[in-house]
């Protein structure tokens, strides 16, 4: 008897195994190596919609750029336009169940001047560093280019300025929740998990935070991921904190909950105007294997100082059993004993008291 009351108990014992936390940091001396390779081997992209009109073919006229943004309708300079290859640096790197392909594409003028404007370490480990969450690692340096928006279209031209000047314009279209495609050029992070969990990045976003918009993107439709959580600070990892401290104390590491608004813009707290700050955040998703995800600015530059991944732990095994009033009981000894008995009973696995 007593080998079948310890089968019952454990029956109903839960196994819960903690899934090891995987965490990638450009900062780490590997990543650094890819880096500096990735740098020295860019690669030409193309795109229909990379398109260019030489000054030698055509120079156009005062305020073109602006009456053709002004109509929406930009068929007089795309009629002299061809189509281009932009030079995009590629940094493939990640964790063991997590790929991430970072891709920089910036202007071509952008791109002639620099490799480090498309991809270049950014940020400080001291005010800059994103922590403040308890349990999340602390992130230092973030990785950037030097034109960071997220965009599916790319434009370049001359026209005249209002001197008579030949100037140098690009136009761009920013990547939005309806446009239904992967971002073409620009800076933007493409995860990749092998597991079901969660990613959880450090960001940096370009100042002039009003009005900008932050996305990740599901790749199996193209559609943003709802309900991100987002933790963060303006300016640096102090700031955030309204109370008083001690003369010749510190003010403490302040990160607070953001939300973004239907048009994937952060929402602040009424007459709170202190927009023109860069911003750092831990961002955190829920992830599917086997699907891509894209982190990008939609019209602001943006940049990656980490991320970490937390499996779905598939070890919640709970044997799951229907009670029955009439299952059958035992003593504290494993005996089987009948509905007349007195005193604490084990029934569909649980201690009762019978009176």
């Amino acid at each position: 008897m007593k080998k079948i009351f310890t089968l019952i108990c454990l029956a109903f014992v839960t196994i819960n195994a903690s899934a090891q936390r995987e965490i990638w940091d450009p900062n780490a001396e590997d990543v650094q190596a890819l880096i500096t390779t990735a740098l020295e081997n860019p690669t030409k992209l193309t795109n229909d919609n990379f398109l260019s009109v030489p000054a030698s073919k055509k120079i156009f006229d005062v305020s073109t750029r602006d009456n053709c943004q002004a109509s929406g309708d930009w068929s007089i300079v795309k009629a002299e336009a061809s189509k281009i290859e932009m030079t995009t640096w590629i940094l493939e790197t990640g964790t063991p169940s997590v790929k991430l392909k970072v891709v920089s594409t910036p202007d071509t003028g952008d791109a002639a001047e620099s490799p480090n404007n498309g991809l270049q370490m950014a940020g400080d480990a001291g005010g800059h560093a994103l922590s403040g969450v308890e349990g999340f690692p602390t992130f230092t340096k973030y990785l950037k280019s030097k034109n960071g928006v997220g965009g599916i279209t790319y434009l370049e031209f001359t026209e005249l300025n209002s001197e008579g000047n030949p100037t140098f314009r690009t136009v761009e279209t920013p990547w939005t929740a309806d446009c239904g495609q992967a971002p073409a050029k620009g800076f933007y992070c493409q995860f990749t998990p092998s597991k079901d969990g969660s990613i959880t990045a450090g960001i940096w976003m370009n100042k002039n935070l009003k009005g900008k918009t932050l996305f990740v993107v599901d790749g199996s439709d193209f559609k943003p991921v709802p309900n991100l959580k987002i933790q963060g600070f303006r300016n640096d990892k102090t700031y955030e904190f309204k109370g008083e401290v001690a003369e010749g104390e510190s003010k403490p590491v302040t990160c607070i909950e953001w939300t973004l608004d239907e048009n994937h813009q952060l929402v602040f707290a009424e007459g709170d105007t202190d927009t023109n700050r860069p911003f750092f955040a831990y961002v955190t998703w829920e992830v599917k294997k086997d699907v891509n995800y894209y982190l990008l600015g939609g019209n602001n530059s943006i940049g990656i100082s980490g991320f970490f991944f937390d499996e779905t732990d598939p070890a919640h095994i709970t044997s799951v059993q229907t009670e029955k009033a009439d299952a059958p009981t035992y003593n504290l000894a494993g005996q089987r004993v009948n509905g007349n008995f007195k005193g604490v009973v084990i029934q569909n696995g649980k201690k009762v008291m019978n009176k």
